[in-house]
């Protein structure tokens, strides 16, 4: 469907009359400013419609259309890629190469096995999931090395999924088309609507910290050595393995310890209780069915406002990678609040790619995830806390500054109110010590 979108949308750019009517109220506000709101949706849509081409020439806004609709197969095509290679380099393991690996792990492992026709073994797919326990804790390097090499070599195998045609193609078209637009790269083009606004402020931020960054990386790596010794040289699928080992070595910390602590539906009941402390929302489970999903993994809350007892909107939890469905951690809506014509409230979601438990047991994360879950369920919040009478300016704020209120909210997992009644030990209930 992508060139169908792109040819929809291009019709709707390049609309000549359409655009003339857009310009003229927007120079007129230029004289005659409006109220706040209007102001910010005229100067965003001129902008959208002036950065897609309207003001092109016949002739290059056709250009521009063929572009735009040759890229978004090239994206589909390149997403496609990765996700078949994460879902065809498994790993399966004999019951003699299970060293290091924590037992719930093995458990997860053995099951998904199983569901993939491979009963007795253990399968680590090619997720990050599943990859960075596996790496964090297996004693066996020589199947660290090749499970971080299908991780990391994703869409850059040299077959029929391999991407580096397809990047070259991606940048030699998005370079054509911003030129067509009169810039000379297409970072100029990307950032004039992000807060760096110049590929030189962009550059000028990375230069600043890459030095302290490089010399932190090689502290870490000397310690990781240190414990190492000289039977090797510390590589990548070492890192996770012996940082590991240096966090016991230096401060005695165990991340599988800590593990016990964090249980995915107690992280799920502290995000809901922040969202209530800070913005009074009251999350209740939608368990009767009368609100339809598309998996069966997929739970439901009703979000209200518990001091005037208004309905806020649907909060979606997809919590578990499957088949077919794409890595990582995300936030997104399925219908945005606005009022332009009638109240409407919020559909928002979060999904995760976590491995899914064995029968019975507990899915416990990492620290590192934990954060993560905190992270975009902040900007679920964002959604849920939207008051705009118009629907563009839901997605009218800079989209990297978008990262800044979610990297607020991450930061409530660490605070004496979560960590004291919510991070509780998986078998026993207590709170941790320290």
């Amino acid at each position: 469907m992508a060139p169908l979108i792109s040819e929809f949308r291009s019709t709707i750019t390049q609309n000549e009359k359409l655009f003339q009517r857009i310009k003229t109220v927007y120079q007129a506000t230029k004289k005659t400013p409006l109220e706040a709101d209007k102001q910010r949706v005229v100067d965003l849509v001129y902008k959208s419609f002036e950065m897609n081409g309207a003001e092109l020439s016949p002739e290059n806004k056709e250009q521009y259309a063929a572009i735009a609709k040759e890229l978004s197969s090239l994206y589909t095509d390149f997403s496609n890629n990765v996700l078949h290679d994460e879902e065809n380099y498994i790993t399966y393991l004999s019951d003699q190469q299970l060293g290091g690996l924590p037992e719930g792990f093995v458990k997860s492992a053995a099951a998904i096995a199983q569901a993939n026709g491979h009963e007795g073994e253990y399968a680590i797919t090619n997720t990050r999931s599943s990859i960075d326990p596996f790496l964090t804790y297996s004693t066996e390097r020589e199947l660290r090395k090749q499970v971080w090499t299908n991780f990391y070599s994703r869409g850059d195998n040299g077959d029929e999924f391999d991407n580096n045609k397809l990047i070259a193609e991606i940048l030699r078209l998005r370079r054509e088309k911003v030129e067509l637009l009169g810039y000379s790269n297409y970072a100029e083009w990307r950032l004039q609507d992000r807060m760096a606004k110049t590929p030189e402020n962009a550059i000028n931020l990375m230069e600043a910290v890459w030095p302290a960054a490089l010399a932190r990386v090689a502290e870490e790596v000397a310690d990781m050595q240190a414990l190492a010794g000289n039977e090797i040289t510390i590589e990548p699928w070492d890192y996770r393995f012996y940082a590991e080992l240096v966090r016991k070595d230096k401060y005695d910390l165990d991340s599988d310890e800590v593990k016990q602590y964090l249980q995915l539906d107690k992280l799920t009941e502290a995000m809901q209780y922040v969202a209530g402390r800070l913005f009074d929302f009251e999350f209740t489970p939608v368990t009767d069915g009368s609100v339809p999903v598309f998996h069966e993994d997929v739970k439901v809350w009703e979000v209200t406002n518990k001091n005037t007892r208004e309905n806020v909107g649907l909060w979606y939890l997809d919590p578990y990678a499957r088949s077919g469905k794409r890595s990582g951690a995300w936030a997104t809506t399925y219908r945005s609040h606005t009022t332009f014509d009638g109240k409407k409230n919020v559909l928002a979601s979060n999904n995760s790619n976590f491995v899914k438990p064995a029968e019975g047991e507990a899915l416990l994360v990492s620290w590192d995830d934990a954060t993560t879950f905190f992270h975009e369920f902040g900007h679920a919040l964002h959604f849920f806390s939207s008051n705009v009478k118009y629907p563009t300016l839901n997605s009218g704020w800079w989209r990297d500054y978008t990262e800044f209120q979610s990297q607020l909210l991450e930061r409530w997992l660490a605070t004496d109110e979560v960590i004291s009644n919510f991070l509780v030990h998986n078998e026993d209930g207590r709170p941790h010590a320290g």
